[in-house]
């Protein structure tokens, strides 16, 4: 998906990049590679393509032969007081400046994680973030364990079709999550939640629970795939919690508490975002 993306612009990086143009080397339009791409990867393409310019101006930067305004045209920049600039606003210090001091910066290195093939989708991460805790709202399953990849998606569609419209006070009517609490090695079944975030101050309908979710750090996976989210099939889910089962390098459940977050309105037509959070181990 973003391999030929990132190969176009390292063999660019001496030119100002249009993002159209970048855009069709991955077969994208340019609103859906910024949307897909930030998912992915935290950062716009613009500024992650502005950071590898300035990162490749560096050594550059040594060869005392030539002027600023030389290596910000041969960087990609129109103007050296644009380049100048954008140097300071990273490295917090001027090109000149680091000609004479050459300290040590943080620099951009080119992405080489294209993601991990899901059937007809790509699982990123691990990254660690900061999960604020939330109420949740929904009704509880027992899930076997043999039918979790069918059984999930179907009870998570019947809450979302017919029972969510019940609960009041829902803080994000167009997100959906669901929850599992893995009981141990001695259960067969898992506890899995469909819910909604909401005020659980507010009456509660029969039939349902409230629970909480964050409010601590965690590993965070995403998915991007091309389908819609109701057709999140059997063996994409497989092959996720697949590669989610490697990075923890165990065959038991990575933790014993996991949210998967869907929010419906991210879906474009093309593309549905997913992502997966579950507390960090200590």
């Amino acid at each position: 998906m973003f391999k030929m993306l990132f190969q176009y612009i390292e063999e660019n990086l001496n030119r100002k990049i249009d993002i159209d143009d970048a855009a069709r080397s991955a077969g994208f339009s340019a609103s859906h590679l910024h949307r897909l791409f930030t998912f992915a990867y935290g950062i716009s393409v613009a500024d992650y393509i502005r950071k590898r310019k300035l990162t490749n101006s560096l050594p550059i930067l040594l060869d005392q032969r030539k002027s600023i305004l030389e290596i910000a045209m041969a960087c990609g920049f129109e103007y050296e007081q644009s380049f100048s600039r954008a140097f300071k606003a990273e490295f917090g210090i001027t090109p000149g400046k680091y000609r004479m001091t050459r300290p040590i910066l943080n620099i951009t290195p080119p992405i080489h994680d294209f993601g991990y093939v899901c059937s007809n989708g790509l699982l990123f991460g691990p990254e660690l973030v900061m999960f604020p805790e939330i109420s949740l709202i929904g009704v509880e399953h027992d899930i076997p364990y043999r039918d979790s990849m069918w059984l999930c998606p179907k009870v998570a569609l019947e809450f979302w079709d017919n029972q969510r419209q019940t609960i009041h006070g829902v803080a994000n009517n167009h997100v959906f999550y669901g929850l599992t609490r893995h009981l141990g090695t001695e259960y067969s079944y898992s506890k899995y939640m469909t819910a909604v975030e909401g005020n659980c101050r507010n009456k509660i309908p029969e039939g349902m629970k409230v629970d909480s979710f964050g409010g601590y750090s965690c590993v965070k996976f995403h998915y991007i795939g091309r389908h819609h989210y109701r057709e999140i099939s059997q063996e994409t889910a497989h092959d996720m919690y697949d590669a989610i089962h490697r990075y923890s390098k165990t065959d038991d459940p990575p933790s014993d508490i996991h949210l998967e977050k869907i929010d419906i309105d991210e879906f474009d037509g093309e593309y549905c975002l997913y992502e997966f959070y579950m507390p960090l181990k200590k």
